[in-house]
């Protein structure tokens, strides 16, 4: 099995025990550094790039980090509800919750309202959360799911895998790092997208910071 598949593998496998820190991602056998692509005062936006075995083809990864004056509860609520997800998630048109609100598992539905020449989108993902002292992982995948029917003229997406990293570091102070990949091979080429995807990530960033903020 290919290192793609392992990581695949491990990180289903984490996702099924719940008492299992949610922690491999496709990328996780990456030896490439990550390079800052984007900022906004002190919320940097990262990128690498790592192959996909036996596809000839590479895909990115990006990741954000910064610090927030707040507690762990009260950003854990700005991802795990769908109202507060919809405020500081861009170019997002519906963000709702299928199942497990609240809970330690769930699946949230979201539709992008991607700006042109990128079609609309939408996906379904499943949520992971996990504790240890002084640390919060919640990892996301997409997930097919027939009680949301792929809609005409809105894509599908599939492959994605995330992971939200929140770490205490004292005096009320946490890391929070965020990064997401996809599998799925882009339909448009990076000159393209690469604007719009950096551009996403960092006004994400920034808003999410900034509802901690209010």
């Amino acid at each position: 099995m290919n290192r793609i598949l392992s990581a695949l593998a491990a990180s289903l496998l984490l996702f099924l025990n719940a008492g299992a820190q949610p922690l491999a991602l496709a990328s996780a056998n990456s030896t490439r550094t990550f390079k800052v692509v984007k900022k906004h005062e002190d919320i940097h936006v990262y990128e690498r790039w790592f192959e996909v075995e036996g596809e000839g083809r590479e895909t990115r990864e990006l990741k954000s980090e910064f610090k927030v004056s707040a507690g762990m509860d009260e950003i854990l609520s700005q991802i795990q509800q769908p109202e507060k997800v919809a405020k500081w998630m861009k170019a997002v048109g519906e963000v709702k919750a299928i199942e497990g609100q609240g809970a330690s598992q769930w699946v949230s539905y979201i539709r992008y309202d991607v700006p042109w020449p990128l079609n609309d989108q939408d996906c379904l993902m499943r949520y992971q959360l996990a504790r240890e002292q002084g640390r919060v992982y919640v990892y996301f995948r997409s997930v097919n799911d027939n009680r949301v029917p792929p809609k005409d003229g809105v894509k599908r997406l599939e492959g994605i895998q995330g992971l939200w990293r929140l770490q205490a570091l004292g005096d009320g102070q946490v890391k929070v790092s965020y990064s997401m990949l996809t599998l799925e091979k882009p339909s448009m080429p990076r000159w393209v997208t690469d604007p719009v995807v950096r551009a996403n990530m960092l006004d994400s960033m920034v808003a999410f910071y900034d509802l901690l903020n209010e």
